[in-house]
């Protein structure tokens, strides 16, 4: 790869880095390991907890509220 080719590659990583730093929020708590919704406390998969910094409910849960809040 010629050394042109490869500072191209590095900038373009750094900007798709920027990028999704901006787009993603920062965790303003802990993922939690358990759902937090009342009645549930299934275990949240940690690439869940990963890829939602700050998570607190389970998928399904989480579809719910969001469900939830769109009839309201």
């Amino acid at each position: 790869m010629r050394p042109e080719d490869r500072a191209q590659e590095l900038e373009l990583n750094e900007w798709e880095a920027r990028q999704q730093a901006a787009i993603q929020p920062e965790p303003t708590r802990e993922s939690a390991k358990w759902c937090k919704a009342a009645g549930c406390g299934e275990r949240i998969p940690e690439d869940r907890r990963n890829a939602v910094p700050g998570v607190q409910f389970c998928i399904e849960c989480q579809e719910r509220n969001e469900f939830m809040g769109k009839e309201r």
